[in-house]
Order: structure tokens, then C-alpha cells, then sequence
């Protein structure tokens, strides 16, 4: 399950919430979208299921809420990523990201911690493998880590605006749902790729898990507002569509993400998270259950005219 164990769900009041939102986040759909499970009660707050394969709540949280909850997060968390193995982690998108090597490459890590941890594993991953040097520029709201890291050098931005283009990888992970408006967040950090670079994200899939314990009775807490969105396999491979995009990048991996823990540190959950995800193997899109997706798209290249 892709849900950090460090996060709980919160009951917001009215005027902690935005007013009920008419379009959709990502695509400005405004036509009907479906219910799908309530997130809270008095006020009333759903998720809502768009044509473009997102699942948005109904209603956002208003900014100083959220700016409140992520300018405590790290002490909560314990000032660090919250994924279990980082070198797992980065071998894994290694596997992913990795194309013809090259000499220099730069690294965008989008919300990736107060230390740049993946970031700086997947680093050490190119530079095993002959890559010289590696620039890696770190966007946090928290960022604030030592820059020389011998091969890999982090500097540290408040903003993507800041962080600016041009980079062979962008990483994205578990942070686009907490975005209460991640269209433009997502549109910057695809263009911020080089020509033939590559964005990987990893984002939530529970919904249906949610929605199928509570038929039995069961409540798994979705954690808003610190999860504002579901974004699984319908919404990934609708995106480039979604967002006008199929010119210009394409989607080039598709599939239930890594499990976020490992067996010697948390078995139940660990055999819990593989558990749900095999059925996909089987039955693809007619499985939902996955608990969280990854997607990877790349900057398509294009002939001079």
C-alpha cells in the first residue's frame, strides 16, 4: 500500500475548505463526476471520479491548511523519506530510467525529502556504471541538504521555477496527490525534460480498496487532506490525452508501483501490498485493487522542419 504509515486523516471544518470544486483538477472537466467514496462527514466531502481517469476530492483544503500540515510534516516523519530502502528503491528506478548512459546527467527530484535520498541513491546507481558526474536539483518545500556529495551535487530550490530545465530525469514520487491543483505541477515537470528525458511518478491506486473494505464494514483511512487525489492505470495512460500532449511525450511504462515497504521491516503489510497487486498480472485493467501505480513518460524527439 503506498500510504505512509506517518500520515492520518484529518476532519476538516468548513472554513478550513475551499467551496465544492465544478471542474475537474486536471483536465477542467466540468460535466458529471460520480462519487465514488465519502472522504468526511458535516461537511460532507467526496471523491469524485473524472472521464480523465482521476479521482479528486470534492472540495480542497484551503492553502494555509495545507501549508500548516507540510511545514510540520518532517518533524513528524522524522526528517526523511519515508520509503523503506532507498537503495531498493533505486534500483529499481535504475531499471526504469535508465537509457544510453552518459557522461553527465541531471537529476530533478520533485518533493523527494529534506536529504534528496532517492535521488541521491539513483545518483550512485549511473555513477557505478560510468557516468562522471551527476547534478541533481532538489524541489521541497523542506529542502535543505549539504550540496557536494562527491560524483552527485544537490542544490536546492523552493520551486520548479526555480529548478529550471533541460534534465535527463525528473522524479515525482508519492507527491502529485497532495497537490489540491497538480495540473500545472504536472505540466512543468514534463517540460522541464530534455529532448529523449524521462519523468517517473508514483502516486496512490486505493480508492477501490477503500471502497470495497467498506462494504464489509472495514474503514482504511484515505488520509485526507494530506491525499487529495487517486491516480491509477486509467488516468496515467489517459494523460498525453488528457492534456494535449501525444505530440510531444509518451507514455513508456504503465504498471503497479513498487511495494513502499520491505519484509524484514514491516512482513504483514509487505505480504498485504503483494498481495493486491498480483492480481493485476492476471487480469490488467480489470483490476483496480493495486494500492498505487507508477508511470514513465519521455520527451519525444522531433525531426527539424
Amino acid at each position: 500500500m503506498p500510504v505512509s504509515i506517518h500520515q492520518k486523516g484529518v476532519h476538516l471544518s468548513e472554513n478550513e475548505l475551499r467551496p465544492e470544486e465544478a471542474a475537474c483538477p486536471i483536465c477542467a472537466y466540468a460535466g458529471n463526476r460520480r462519487p465514488v467514496i465519502a472522504l468526511q462527514r458535516n461537511p460532507l466531502v467526496n471523491l469524485l471520479a473524472c472521464r480523465c481517469g482521476c479521482m479528486s476530492a470534492s472540495r480542497m483544503p484551503q492553502p494555509n491548511v495545507l501549508s500548516d500540515y507540510y511545514g510540520r510534516y518532517y518533524d513528524a516523519t522524522g526528517g526523511t523519506a519515508t520509503f523503506d530502502g532507498s537503495d531498493r528503491f533505486a534500483r529499481h528506478l535504475f531499471r526504469q530510467l535508465s537509457d544510453a548512459p552518459k557522461n553527465d546527467l541531471r537529476i530533478l527530484d520533485f518533493g523527494g525529502g529534506v536529504d534528496a535520498t532517492i535521488s541521491r541513491s539513483l545518483a550512485r546507481q549511473f555513477t557505478e556504471r560510468g557516468t562522471r558526474r551527476v547534478e541533481i536539483a532538489l524541489v521541497d518545500y523542506n529542502a535543505s541538504c549539504q550540496r557536494d556529495w562527491g560524483a552527485a551535487t544537490v542544490d536546492c530550490y523552493r520551486s520548479l521555477q526555480e529548478a529550471g530545465d533541460g534534465f535527463d530525469i525528473v522524479i515525482a514520487s508519492a507527491v502529485v496527490e497532495h497537490i489540491a491543483y497538480p495540473r500545472d505541477t504536472i505540466l512543468g515537470l514534463l517540460n522541464s525534460l530534455c529532448e529523449h528525458g524521462r519523468a517517473y511518478f508514483r502516486t496512490p491506486n486505493v480508492a477501490s480498496i477503500v471502497q470495497l473494505a467498506g462494504r464489509f464494514g472495514v474503514h482504511i483511512d484515505f488520509t485526507y487532506p494530506a491525499h487529495l487525489h487517486d491516480m491509477g492505470q486509467a488516468f496515467w495512460e489517459n494523460l498525453p490525452a488528457s492534456l494535449g500532449l501525444e505530440r510531444d511525450f509518451s507514455l513508456i511504462r504503465s504498471r503497479p508501483s513498487i511495494a513502499e515497504t520491505e519484509f524484514g521491516a514491516h512482513p504483514s503489510r509487505t505480504v498485504i501490498s503483494h498481495a493486491f497487486k498480483l492480481p493485476w498480472l492476471l487480469l490488467r485493467r480489470r483490476y483496480t485493487m493495486v494500492g498505487g501505480w507508477e508511470a514513465v513518460i519521455a520527451r519525444e524527439s522531433h525531426p527539424q522542419q
